[in-house]
This record gives structure tokens, sequence and C-alpha cells, in this order.
């Protein structure tokens, strides 16, 4: 990650702390003003996990949030507890795009219309706060706390979405939605132990799309992409969940085979290979044309680090590239060779 970006990554995080410690605190600050017969509520759901008059146990919840900032709606059932405790309400549920995220209280049923509150927008759409007023209902005071409170949730939901935006950039290639480089390797060292570990095959697949320059001088970046994502497309119909595909620079691609030798690696890239070759890839309106790749394959030897598989891989995919391209070479035909 870039200076940029690891410092963009740490203010968000310091921006979702601090949002959330605010709820906290003011939740607590607000608890012994509450008189006893406000207290008691019919929970259905789930009892509230933080002990009345004890801010740590809030704190508890905020950090137990905050550990999983990367996905917004882990935060979407501390913002409703803090909320609904804040206010007095006798309930609570939160809906995105329609549908119901999480509840707490008495929720339902007949009595007095709940308070909406908005709390910005996602990917799923407009998400949204319901708050069931106590039964003298909600005065001027306490919908202002609420207001107040739910834009200070939206600031930190709008914090945490961008998060998991700068993660998710962290670890994937924007133009194909493969994942990049780094995580690439990071997953060959962790798959590496792991075959170790359990004395299992693993097998690593390169590939390289033929001739692609001349794409790039033809149709431009444009044209280049369009095949780019093509071919990303096509990788990943042909792999298995647990395999790791990724884009490790240019027009080059990197397939990590857990628990396959290399005779089940080089199948796998050929039924690549033939499926390429079967398509056409449509650049604009009036062009389309045909791709090629060629393939090296290596699997994992004893003592090899993941430096050294991969030298073997690329090694096999320059004797493809040298042999005349649009072909497989593992890397036990170099050593046969």
């Amino acid at each position: 990650m870039t200076l940029v970006g690891t410092v963009r990554w740490t203010f968000l995080v310091f921006a979702v702390a601090a949002t959330l410690v605010t709820l906290a605190l003011l939740l607590w600050s607000l608890r012994g003003r509450r008189t006893p017969s406000e207290r008691p509520r019919s929970d259905r759901r789930r009892p509230s996990s933080a002990e009345h008059g004890d801010p740590r146990e809030a704190l508890a919840l905020v950090g137990d949030a905050l550990a999983a900032t990367h996905n917004p709606r882990v935060l979407l059932p501390v913002i409703l507890e803090v909320i609904t405790e804040a206010t007095g309400a006798r309930g609570g549920q939160i809906f995105a795009g329609g549908e119901e995220v999480t509840w707490i209280g008495e929720v339902g049923g007949g009595g007095r219309k709940p308070l909406s509150l908005g709390l910005g927008f996602s990917t799923d759409g407009e998400t949204t706060l319901l708050l069931v007023p106590p039964e003298d209902g909600f005065d001027k005071d306490t919908r202002t706390l609420a207001e107040w409170l739910a834009s200070q949730a939206a600031v930190a939901l709008d914090n945490a979405r961008l998060h998991d935006i700068v993660q998710r950039q962290a670890i994937t290639d924007d133009l194909t939605g493969l994942v990049n480089r780094r995580r690439f390797i990071e997953a060959l060292d962790a798959e590496i132990e792991r075959a170790r570990s359990f004395g299992s095959a693993l097998t690593i697949v390169l590939a390289d799309l033929d001739n692609f320059k001349q794409v790039n001088d033809e149709f431009g970046h444009h044209g280049g992409d369009i095949v780019l994502r093509a071919f990303a497309d096509l990788i990943r119909s042909h792999v298995r969940d647990v395999d790791v595909s990724g884009r490790i620079g240019g027009e080059e691609f990197a397939i990590l085979l857990p628990e396959t030798d290399r005779a089940g690696a080089a199948r796998v890239a050929e039924r690549m290979r033939r499926s390429l070759n079967a398509i056409s890839i449509s650049i604009s309106e009036d062009h389309s044309i045909r791709a090629a790749s060629s393939f090296g394959v290596a699997e994992l030897e004893p003592e090899q680090s993941g430096d050294d598989l991969l030298r073997a891989a690329d090694a096999a995919l320059y004797r493809a590239k040298d042999e005349g391209k649009n072909r497989v070479v593992t890397a036990t035909e170099l050593a046969g060779a």
C-alpha cells in the first residue's frame, strides 16, 4: 500500500473509533439520568450485553465493533443498542434497502408510530433506523438527541464503508477484480506452508497473453483492457473456490492450485488455452478479435521457496513463448529437455 493509502486507512480507523466512542460515552452519561421506571424493557431478541452503569462493558462493545470495521453491518447492532438505550426507546429496528438487518426490544404490532431516522446509503440502498417510543412518547429534546446520534452513526457507517473499499483496493487488481501481485504472493507463501504441513501437492500456473502489444497498438489501451478483463473472466470460470487467481503484472496472470499436481494443473491450463482460442472478444461494435495465451506450469518441490516456484513456472512460460506461443509447458518438460 502507498504512503497515501496508509495515511488514509489510519485516518478512517480513527474516525470510526472516535465516532463510536462518542456514542458509547454519551449513552453511559445518559443512563444515570433515567428513572427506575424507564429501565425495564421487554427484549424478545437478546438481552443487553452491557451491564447498567458499567462503562467498561459499553467500551468492550465498541472495541468488538472496531475489530470488524471492514464490515459496516457489524456496526449496526452496536449503533442500534446505543441509540435505543440513550433515547429510552422501547425497541428499535434497522433496515437496509427495505430488508431488516437487526432489531432489539419491543418492535412490531400496534402502539405509537415509530420515529424514523436515516443512516445514509450503501450498496444495499438506504439504511433506516426505526425507534419504538415509550408510553409517553419522545419529547422534543429526545427527538433532537436521536437525530444527532443518527447523524453521528451515519458518519461512522460511511467511514466503515470507505475503510472496506480501501482494504479491497489493497489486495485487488482494479481492472480485472482478481487479486493483485502482493496478495497473490501472500497466498502463495501461506499455501506452501499448508502444503508442507499436510504433505499435499501445490502447483502454480503462469499465463501471459500472446501478442498483447499488437492489441494495444491497434485498438489502444481501452481495447487492451477489454481483452484483459475477458481473460480474467475466463480464468475465473475454470478455477475452484480454493484456487487463487491473480493479475501479477501487465498481461501476466497467475493461478495457484492447492492439492493439484503438475499433470492436473497442466490439464486446467490446457482447458483455459482452448477456451480462449474458441471465443471472440468484442472490442467495439465493429471489431472483434481472437486472443491466445502461453502457459507455464510448475509444481512445488521439496525445499523450494515461493520465489523458486515462481521462477520455475516463469521458465516454463518463457519456453512456451520460445516454442511458438499458444501452448502449455510444464517445468518437468524443461528438466527433460
